[in-house]
């Protein structure tokens, strides 16, 4: 008999242990960061769509659900923030059936316009085709650059191009870089100078940062660090990091101009690897390029590995005619944006 799965307002018991040993756990899978989400950005709801009860519980996977003017939309989730499905040793394949049936059904339930199910999963078996298609969409893939930290620093350090790793020694020499997470504003200011070149993307809240360097209040320490690279008092960039106890991700980060001739954003990057490696983290998730040749380039010189990893884009097929009529609206509206390549 299949397990049942329910949507549940709060994580229940056993999910905190999931989250502390299963491979495929990240911090979007702490719950700290859900209600982090939903008190900041408005319409958003978080829930948890858990397999199994009691003694049999068996997993789960967050979701957050979108309400805006009627219409809801499904996001596990929201940013692409990891989605995959926590599961007990051995039952990952019925864990992933049983939430994805379960996300199909919300899907109909909430006739939803669309939304996003982003299965990075860099530990473990991967989801099966047969539940990714469950959910009604369209499978795509994203790539995503890796640091490796579980062979050592030392090895991680080898991995890095020559002359990267002569701009790092040398950046080491004038840029200072430190966890500092009172620089805070002054941090966010750099990250909203940047945002007018990034066309439709826009700047996360300041407000979010602060709740997630917060205490996740789950044992893990806070959601995210703020690491900076300053050069005397002045800041030259900073990264804020999303953080769990296995991987630690830049999420985004703000850079001067002078950064960058100083190759001050390598040296940062390369300080988070080591405090990650120290913290006895596995990895360092550097994200998606975004269509970038530069960025990629700049990761694959830090001997970043690339991982491909599967996206569920949900489609509108439950939605009514208004809300098949918005989705086909937003699909023109947001044409050329980054959404991988087919499966």
């Amino acid at each position: 008999m299949s397990p049942v799965a329910r949507c549940l307002d709060e994580a229940p018991a056993g999910w905190s242990g999931l989250v502390a040993t299963a491979a495929a756990a990240t911090c979007a899978h702490r719950p700290a960061l859900w209600s982090a989400l939903a008190a900041v950005l408005p319409g958003l709801t978080p829930c948890l769509i858990a397999v199994g009860e009691g003694p049999e519980f068996a997993g789960g996977m967050p979701v957050v659900v979108q309400r805006r003017g009627g219409f809801h939309w499904l996001h596990a989730l929201p940013f692409l923030l990891p989605g995959a499905p926590l599961a007990r040793p051995g039952r990952e394949a019925e864990v992933d059936r049983a939430a994805a049936a379960a996300l199909a059904e919300l899907q109909r339930e909430l006739r939803a316009v669309g939304g996003e199910w982003a299965l990075y999963r860099p530990e473990g078996p991967p989801v099966t085709a047969e539940a990714l298609a469950i959910p009604p969409g369209e499978t795509r893939r994203i790539e995503t650059a890796i640091l490796d930290l579980a062979g050592g620093l030392e090895a991680a350090w080898g991995r890095i191009d020559r002359k990267t790793r002569a701009e790092l020694r040398h950046a080491g020499s004038h840029v200072v870089c430190a966890e500092e997470p009172d620089a805070l504003e002054e941090a966010h200011a750099l990250h909203l100078a940047q945002s007018p070149s990034w066309g439709s993307h826009r700047p996360l809240p300041l407000e979010l940062s602060r709740r997630l360097l917060a205490d996740g209040g789950d044992g893990f320490g806070p959601l995210a660090r703020l690491f900076t690279a300053r050069r005397g008092r002045d800041l030259l960039c900073a990264v804020l990091v999303l953080d769990h106890p296995r991987e630690a991700m830049p999420w985004w980060s703000g850079a001067d101009p002078e950064a960058r001739r100083l190759h001050a954003f390598g040296r940062l990057l390369w300080s988070v690897a080591e405090w990650a490696h120290g913290a006895g983290r596995c990895r360092v998730n550097l994200g998606a390029s975004g269509g970038s040749p530069a960025v990629a380039a700049f990761k694959d010189a830090l001997g970043a590995r690339m991982l491909r990893y599967p996206v569920r884009w949900l489609d509108a097929s439950a939605a009514s005619p208004a809300g098949r009529l918005l989705a086909r609206i937003q699909d023109r509206v947001r044409a050329g944006r980054p959404r991988g390549e087919p499966a």
